[in-house]
């Protein structure tokens, strides 16, 4: 809609007319002011329901997932206010870090082989000091098998047959023979897996018969 207002040779020749002139000048004034109301009030409903429908999703709706786009998902912000004190430790407070062995397992000297200046061989001149890194690795975990075997006698008196007793920390391992499949190789963790007892990680007790 296009407002027009009465232009300055209008509004003198509605003067110039009378009052009856001038009434109708300002009343064409307000029937545009009213339409033009009218559509902007129409043109914020419309922009209204387009956000609402653009502020759906997966979450809010039942719109599927799918529909979401490759949009950021708005995550919603922490009510937590943040502290006055800074991040990481606090003064006054006592760290603690991994401080260097004594007594390494392996050590590895990284001999010079030439001066780094003049390229002059150094190979048999003495040290007269180390430079020393230590470097701090988990070793990987080692399975130990133990096979217990239970001794038979024959008795000279009787002559019946008598077995030795398992005295391992678990007895009850030592009850059930696992044997593998003919023709099929079962590895120590598959053994673990199928006992019907629960895994023990440090030491894997078993016997074979």
């Amino acid at each position: 809609m296009n407002f027009q207002l009465p232009t300055d040779d209008e509004i003198c020749v509605a003067f110039e007319k009378g009052q009856a002139a001038i009434l109708d000048l300002f009343h064409d004034v307000s029937r545009q002011m009213h339409e033009l109301a009218q559509e902007l009030a129409k043109q914020a409903e419309a922009l209204q329901a387009l956000q609402a429908r653009q502020a759906k999703d997966s979450r809010n709706s039942s719109k599927p997932p799918s529909s979401d786009g490759y949009g950021k998902v708005k995550r919603t912000e922490s009510l937590r206010k943040p502290g006055d004190k800074p991040n990481g430790g606090q003064p006054g407070h006592d760290g603690q870090t991994l401080l260097a062995s004594e007594a390494p397992d392996w050590i590895e000297t990284h001999e010079v082989p030439s001066c780094g200046h003049c390229q002059a061989p150094l190979l048999g001149i003495e040290s007269v000091g180390y430079e020393e890194r230590q470097v701090f690795d988990i070793p990987a975990i080692r399975i130990d098998v133990t096979a217990h075997r239970a001794e038979i006698k024959i008795c000279p008196a009787c002559g019946s047959a008598s077995k030795g007793t398992c005295r391992s920390p678990s007895p009850k391992r030592c009850n059930t023979a696992l044997r593998s499949t003919p023709g099929r190789r079962t590895s120590p963790i598959s053994i673990i897996f199928q006992s019907s007892e629960r895994p023990r990680y440090s030491k894997i007790w078993s016997s074979t018969g």
